[in-house]
């Protein structure tokens, strides 16, 4: 019987090339296609293309579909990848604790990405169903963003 279930005879070691770092170890940013979260859609040229967006654009991309990601929830992304902050809302918490664990998800979420320097600059609002929270996200580029986002129980 044999002992390894995957062929090895003629099989080179393979090289992994890690697309989120250069060389030189600094992040590459790359492009990605535009989305419109309101509209759950891409968003399109006027020739009906997807629109691309590059560098520090494609990076607040990612960070926008990160923390609109639920964590654990979606077998394509790794345990690194999105957010878990539904789960902090209905428990009988000071609103104090789950501030402090929203900061400390959101910036769990985005500072696992290299191209990510700093996650700050918190400021939250309590409406009757959930919070409102935004944060400054600001990139290895100098770049930065505000998020806002919107948690409903």
């Amino acid at each position: 019987m044999a002992e390894n279930l995957f062929p090895t005879v003629g099989v080179e070691a393979a090289e992994f090339d890690d697309e989120d770092t250069a060389a030189n170890g600094d992040a590459t940013y790359g492009s990605t296609v535009q989305f419109d979260f309101e509209k759950h859609e891409f968003i399109l040229s006027p020739t009906g293309k997807q629109k691309e967006v590059e560098n520090g654009d494609a990076w607040g991309e990612w960070c926008v579909k990160a923390l609109c990601t639920e964590r654990f929830n979606y077998l394509i992304y790794d345990s690194n990848y999105g957010e878990e902050i539904d789960t902090l809302l209905g428990q009988s918490r000071p609103h104090e604790v789950i501030e402090s664990e929203i900061k400390r998800m959101v910036k769990e979420c985005l500072m696992c990405d290299a191209r990510t320097a700093s996650v700050s600059e918190f400021a939250f609002q309590w409406v009757e169903d959930g919070i409102i929270f935004s944060c400054r996200i600001t990139n290895t580029l100098g770049d930065d963003m505000t998020l806002t986002r919107k948690v409903v129980r």
